[in-house]
């Protein structure tokens, strides 16, 4: 599959979902409640399936990771989807060249007969596509080296290392993460540095060597590679500065393994930091843009990796408009107004000893947001150190604390986003000769100047509403519940702090955050 045609069939989203958020935030502070129509029906012509549902996503979300090395070099690093736009096109050395693999079929794109029957001929027909869509999705998953139960396990524990360190640097604001978005950053990273630089980071990774990395990101990238239901993507670019020689091998590792494309162009020029920008904006459906939009190079910089993951998935079941009613969410600055989405009915319930959760499906059940909220008297901040927690996280179907109730839930609307600087967190979990000038080590990239990063920008934004989720999210690294619910009922009300992750059917979590404010 080409880069055109991949950027088209997940670019298909429109802007619904943001101008939704948009009138619901005015509204609230206008002081008027937002009532919405049902759902709109297709117009004529228009054909239901696949791409109807991708162009009205239930949930969004989106990553960036960018590293910035310096020295008069900089390397960004940044996480998305690979296009090729009218201004990238100048720069472009090299594109990736993803797997093939075709859309899933839906039975609704096959012909009905002209007696309005969907007959043994279609069916066999549909039939047909699905076994070898089936047959591609299974030969893309399996990646020659890749473990998935260490590539799931490996997130988690990265995740459970660096969460706590970037709560503690907030003061009861919402925090996002993207485990598989800086976990992505960090791979290239290590193919791009060498000595004891790229040991401190494989160090961190868990992982023994540079063949068994490329083996995981490899891996990584194909099981997160959804384009059906619902849409996952992770990208990955270089961006070079044209009077600097750099190793070709390197770079055609980052091609190979992280399907990396290439750029090449004077980093003094406006027009190049823009084109980094265009490129941030296309994978993250330009949900990141007000975040992305003070990036650019400069004198100093050298050299961008960039990695991004833009995710958009429809609830199975949505909720109901009509239910949607303002009300207050407990937040630690003061009673606040939002609306509220209801739902009730059969669901699985999980509890621990300091929490409840319950989590919702995305629709073919491609994937879950898990809604985890601490007990009363309990911080939000303690649940991501909480080893019951992190079981229900990664042993959910095997979580043994869990029965089926009717569950009355209460979830407020929420477009949120977050910013930190993760240097300083990747430096206390070991991450330290690739920030200091006379100890960092990219001699696999060049050899020409001496190259260090200087700090590590990540941001997320992560949008729900009824119909469901969009996010994204980017990383810079700049180198210059107690007992069991006594009755068959329970009311989860999300109106105070709570945990939320986003993770795909195979256990790989996408996000994480804690929502403080909606």
């Amino acid at each position: 599959m080409n880069e055109q045609d991949l950027i088209e069939s997940i670019s298909e989203i429109d802007e619904e979902l943001l101008e939704r958020s948009e009138r619901n935030k005015n509204a609230l502070k206008n002081g008027t409640e937002q009532k919405e129509s049902g759902t709109k029906t297709p117009k004529s012509g228009e054909k239901p399936g696949w791409i109807r549902l991708w162009k009205r996503p239930a949930r969004v979300a989106a990553a960036v990771l960018l590293v910035l090395c310096v020295t008069g070099v900089i390397i960004y690093i940044i996480n998305g989807r690979q296009g090729e736009n009218g201004i990238l096109r100048p720069y472009l050395v090299s594109a990736a060249d993803y797997p093939e693999i075709s859309p899933k079929p839906n039975y609704l794109d096959f012909d009905i007969g002209d007696d309005g029957i969907y007959g043994q001929e279609e069916w066999d027909e549909y039939s047909k596509a699905e076994e070898e869509w089936v047959r591609q999705r299974t030969e893309l998953i399996n990646v020659d080296g890749y473990n998935p139960a260490f590539g799931k396990s490996g997130l988690l524990e990265f995740n459970s290392k660096l969460m706590p360190l970037l709560l503690k640097e907030k003061n009861h604001e919402n925090v996002i993460c993207s485990p598989v978005n800086i976990y992505m950053a960090l791979g290239m990273l290590a193919e791009s540095s060498g000595g004891n630089t790229r040991q401190q980071v494989l160090d961190l990774l868990e992982i023994d060597n540079l063949d068994a990395l490329r083996s995981q990101m490899k891996g990584l990238w194909h099981n997160t590679f959804i384009d059906d239901n619902m849409k996952c993507l992770l990208a990955s670019s270089v961006w070079l500065r044209d009077d600097i020689k750099y190793k070709k091998e390197t770079l055609d590792n980052l091609a190979k393994y992280y399907y990396s494309s290439s750029f090449s162009g004077d980093m003094d020029s406006a027009e190049y930091s823009q084109a980094l920008r265009s490129w941030l904006n296309e994978q993250t459906d330009g949900i990141l843009e007000d975040q992305i939009g003070g990036l650019s190079f400069n004198s100093n910089t050298v050299m961008a990796l960039a990695t991004t993951v833009s995710f958009c998935a429809r609830w199975y079941n949505e909720f109901s408009k009509n239910a949607t009613e303002t009300d207050v969410f407990h937040s630690a600055g003061g009673d606040i107004q939002c609306d509220f989405m209801h739902s009730s009915g059969s669901d699985m319930y999980y509890w621990g000893d300091h929490f409840g959760a319950v989590q919702k499906n995305f629709d073919g059940f491609t994937g879950t947001m898990m809604f985890i909220l601490p007990d009363e008297g309990v911080s939000v901040y303690d649940l991501l150190e909480d080893k019951q927690v992190l079981d229900y996280i990664d042993k959910e179907s095997k979580y043994e604390q869990k029965k089926r109730l009717i569950v009355n839930m209460s979830v407020p609307k929420f477009d949120i986003s977050s910013n930190s600087d993760i240097s300083g967190a990747l430096k206390k979990l070991g991450i330290t000769d690739a920030f200091e000038a006379d100890k960092a080590d990219f001699s696999p990239v060049s050899e020409d100047t001496p190259i260090w990063i200087s700090s590590v920008e990540h941001g997320v934004r992560v949008i729900t509403d009824e119909e469901g989720v969009k996010a994204a999210a980017y990383t810079v690294e700049l180198l210059d519940g107690a007992d069991m619910p006594p009755t068959e009922q329970i009311d989860f009300v999300l109106d105070r702090p709570f945990v939320f992750v986003i993770r795909l059917d195979n256990g790989l979590p996408l996000f994480v955050g804690i929502v403080e404010n909606p």
